[in-house]
């Protein structure tokens, strides 16, 4: 069991878009989550998904990292968007339905508007499957 809530709790996003399947490790401004890829996974081709496609993973680990701060201090999930990524590079071209997947997400600047942060997507061996610097505008907070 989990010491975490479901990640269901923590992204404004339903299955099957979301896509995430725990939250492993939270520190603040950092996260660990596993993910694992489905024969359901949106742009799932052949048994095959582009590796570019797990940049929205990262995005949602991010706003996972995020939404557990929130949760933390009783506040709730917020909707983002991504609006820039750099230095995106993609160490191979495609994952395998069945394939699992620890992202590493880590806060390099952040503000209640706009946050900046480094990501990565590992596989079962450890090595770099996808990794990215992205910034993310935020919504307003909601009401309490």
């Amino acid at each position: 069991m989990s010491r975490f809530p479901p990640v269901a709790d923590l992204v404004p996003h339903s299955p099957p878009t979301l896509a995430l399947d725990e939250l492993l490790r939270w520190e603040p401004g950092r996260a660990w989550l596993a993910v694992t890829v489905r024969p359901d996974t949106p742009m799932v081709r052949d048994g095959q998904l582009a590796s570019v496609a797990v940049l929205e993973f990262l995005a949602q680990g991010v706003a996972a990292c995020l939404g557990y701060e929130a949760f933390r201090t009783g506040g709730g999930v917020r909707v983002g968007m991504v609006v820039a990524v750099r230095r995106m590079v993609v160490h191979r071209p495609s994952l395998a339905v069945g394939e699992r997947l620890e992202l590493e997400v880590a806060a390099v600047r952040t503000s209640d508007q706009v946050s900046t942060f480094q990501t990565v997507a590992r596989d079962a061996m450890g090595a770099p499957v996808v990794t990215a610097s992205m910034t993310l505008l935020h919504a307003e907070r909601p009401p309490d």
